[in-house]
């Protein structure tokens, strides 16, 4: 028995020698292969903002007040997000990863996954993406009338609580998703992990929605920048998911991922 853990720790200690980032090159994205995974990265952002947006958009909370079906509203949207962020991974998944998400991003980069030069041109062609479809849905969306752009406000909670319920939410969304893609745990690629991802980001927002209503994807600013709105929230729409990412990745190679060879 003791021979076998002895394995199993020298093993692990192999594997960590081995994880280390990389600098990486912009000849990554030179060939087809990496063409299509930017174009993969823009279109699966573009369309989670379209959609995601698309539902949570001023026209449809103005309709909201008058119907007083606020809870009803919450677990709608988390949901529909929810599987919207599952679709586009499994969408673009075997083409560039399926991250459509510069935190998911950033969390690949710091578990040695992808190059710093990768992490960056993903979280380029991302807000690329999310600019598109938010420029797209106000070209489109005739909201002349409706109510303030302004994003949700924080209320009179104090600081700290704003970064707990941001960064709580993210490690749900990063330690679900590092969990899910972790070839140490011995499951095979299938579609129960953007499934699982997508439920996380579900779970996330529910908790999150009756008191800070805006999703875990710092590309949500997109929409309030075209919108000409910027608020002193705005800021940590688009920084406290990189903060949760970066304490989640720690947490979960620190602690919880699996003694496997």
């Amino acid at each position: 028995m003791n021979g076998e853990y002895q394995i199993v720790i020298e093993s692990d200690k192999e594997q960590a020698t081995k994880r280390q980032w990389k600098l990486g090159s912009f000849k990554e994205f030179t060939n087809e292969a990496g063409l299509r995974a930017l174009f993969a990265e823009f279109l699966g952002t573009f369309m989670l903002v379209l959609f995601a947006t698309g539902g949570i958009n001023p026209r449809i909370i103005a309709r909201l007040d008058d119907s007083g079906t606020t809870d009803l509203f919450n677990f709608s949207t988390s949901f529909g997000v929810g599987m919207t962020v599952c679709l586009m991974i499994y969408l673009c998944a075997d083409v560039s990863g399926g991250h459509v998400n510069p935190a998911i991003s950033l969390m690949f980069f710091l578990d040695t996954q992808i190059s710093f030069i990768r992490m960056i041109c993903y979280i380029f062609v991302q807000f690329c993406g999310g600019f598109a479809a938010a420029g797209l849905l106000w070209g489109i969306g005739n909201f002349e009338g409706l109510p303030d752009f302004a994003p949700p406000t924080f209320e009179n909670f104090p600081f700290i609580k704003v970064i707990v319920f941001m960064v709580a939410g993210s490690w749900m969304l990063i330690l679900v998703t590092l969990a899910a893609i972790d070839t140490r745990r011995g499951h095979a690629d299938c579609f129960l992990q953007p499934f699982a991802i997508g439920m996380s980001v579900h779970v996330a927002l529910l908790f999150m929605g009756p008191y800070v209503v805006t999703g875990l994807n710092p590309v949500v600013i997109c929409w309030y920048i075209v919108c000409g709105v910027w608020t002193h929230h705005l800021w940590a729409f688009g920084l406290l998911p990189f903060l949760g990412t970066a304490t989640a990745v720690a947490v979960y190679n620190g602690i919880l991922r699996p003694y496997k060879a």
